[in-house]
């Protein structure tokens, strides 16, 4: 009787064990929300050491926004291809990695940029969209 009061606990157990999800996907944002505390450096704010990396690694990547899939013939590859797409359509893009009402929320199924890194775009267009 002894051996089965024991069992039954361990086979729950394992049971349990196996039962439970092994694997799941955070979202940084969810996990590590910008609560605007941290120092955003506005001073990087510059193509070469901020929005060609950001672009490159976000929005112009294989299947989406690069000049070879271009995906809704939107080409972010490049400054001359990003510095042409905002000055034709700045509200779509900030409306787009804002994830605003009325837009199609960029990058697509993925989190939104944070704060710091909106504002420092916002900052290299409002400086002239310098090829610096």
């Amino acid at each position: 009787m002894k051996k089965q009061i024991f069992i039954i606990p361990v086979v729950l157990g394992v049971i349990l064990l196996f039962s439970a999800p092994s694997c799941y996907y955070d979202v940084e944002s969810v996990i590590y929300p910008d609560t605007g505390t941290s120092t955003c450096d506005t001073a990087s704010a510059k193509f070469a050491a901020f929005v060609s990396p950001l672009m490159v690694s976000k929005c112009a990547t294989s299947g989406c926004h690069n000049a070879n899939t271009a995906s809704a013939g939107v080409n972010l590859d490049g400054y001359t291809s990003i510095k042409n797409y905002i000055t034709k359509s700045k509200s779509v893009f900030f409306g787009s990695i804002n994830h605003s009402s009325g837009f199609s929320a960029m990058p697509k199924g993925g989190s939104k940029f944070s704060s710091c890194d909106i504002n420092k775009l916002q900052i290299w267009v409002n400086a002239g969209m310098l090829y610096n």
